[in-house]
């Protein structure tokens, strides 16, 4: 990748993510997206200037607009290697878009890995938003622990798990199968910032030729004062870039910024509507037996997920996978 200095973009327009509509993969990309209570900055840059890198990202709203998913994912290997890897999650996250429990897919995403005979693995952090009471769940394989700014204090700490539920920790994914990995979860605040990352931006070098680590991420972001947060993730690159400047950067980066608006908790009924629309067609669609066949996207059968676009106490009785609570790291 050429220096820091050359990634840095223009703001772009926002867009909204549709009910069932999934985005993302191992290309550049520089956007800005808005899901059901969440706006959700994307910077990711394939190292040298490559048509696709290592890391992966993928983002995905339900069926009713309630159940918004975002994985991160740093793949071993480059080219048509992860852009399998691309494709496969891709296909996972069409499958399980309509599940507000996120372990099956964590699963599945892993014994995907596992079974391949690529020898592949990936570090990953995968997020589901569930809208109506503002839960996130996390679940991390190996991968750098997210940051959390609380908007009530300002402050920014890493997340980690104070009851997370039984699994395996900080295993890359594709390592072991079949494995159940922690997860644990958080409710948000209006105006909340959760920040993902790969490695490459921890292992860049600060000023003093030192490198960066978490805890100098941690001094750039808890010294960006007043900086809006629109311009946060581009904060975040013009830092690197000055310290790093004199040593390129030599590997794909993706930054990652979710702010809760805690706003409306589900589409509209027309967008719902049309969401039940594309589930039948994707249905139609995989009974022909000819070419390959999409995903189906049946909905999680729990009071939640099924009873809560119905009844506010269903979706609000949702306290995550085994019940979990997270908490910033000292």
């Amino acid at each position: 990748m050429p220096s820091a200095s050359v990634i840095t973009l223009p703001p772009v327009p926002e867009r909204s993510l549709g009910c069932m509509e999934i985005r993302g993969g191992n290309r550049a990309a520089h956007e800005r997206l808005r899901l059901p209570g969440l706006e959700v900055w994307v910077h990711s840059q394939p190292f040298g200037g490559q048509e696709q890198g290592g890391d992966v990202h993928s983002l995905s709203s339900c069926g009713t607009g309630r159940i918004s998913r975002l994985v991160l994912a740093d793949v071993s290997g480059h080219g048509s290697e992860v852009a399998s890897f691309a494709r496969g999650l891709r296909r996972l996250m069409a499958r399980f878009v309509n599940h507000l429990d996120q372990t099956r897919f964590v699963q599945e995403l892993n014994q995907d890995l596992a079974r391949s005979e690529s020898g592949r693995f990936a570090t990953s952090v995968a997020m589901t938003y569930f809208s109506p009471n503002r839960r996130l769940d996390l679940c991390n394989a190996g991968h750098p622990r997210p940051l959390l700014r609380r908007t009530a204090t300002g402050a920014w700490s890493p997340l980690r798990a104070e009851k997370p539920t039984e699994g395996i920790a900080n295993l890359p994914l594709g390592v072991l199968a079949p494995t159940r990995y922690e997860e644990f979860g958080l409710q948000l605040e209006r105006g909340d910032l959760v920040l993902a990352y790969t490695d490459a931006v921890i292992e860049s070098c600060g000023g003093d030729g030192a490198m960066l680590g978490e805890e100098g991420l941690l001094r750039i972001v808890a010294g960006l004062g007043a900086v809006s947060d629109e311009r946060i993730v581009d904060a975040i690159l013009e830092a690197i870039a000055a310290g790093d400047a004199a040593r390129p950067l030599d590997d794909d980066l993706t930054i990652i910024l979710v702010r809760c608006t805690a706003g409306r908790e589900q589409k509209s009924f027309a967008a719902r509507t049309l969401a039940g629309v594309r589930f039948v067609g994707i249905l139609l669609r995989a009974l022909v037996p000819i070419g390959e066949r999409p995903p189906i996207p049946w909905p999680e059968l729990s009071a939640p997920n099924i009873l809560g676009p119905f009844w506010r106490k269903a979706a609000l009785s949702w306290r995550g996978p085994r019940r979990s609570a997270a908490k910033a790291a000292p």
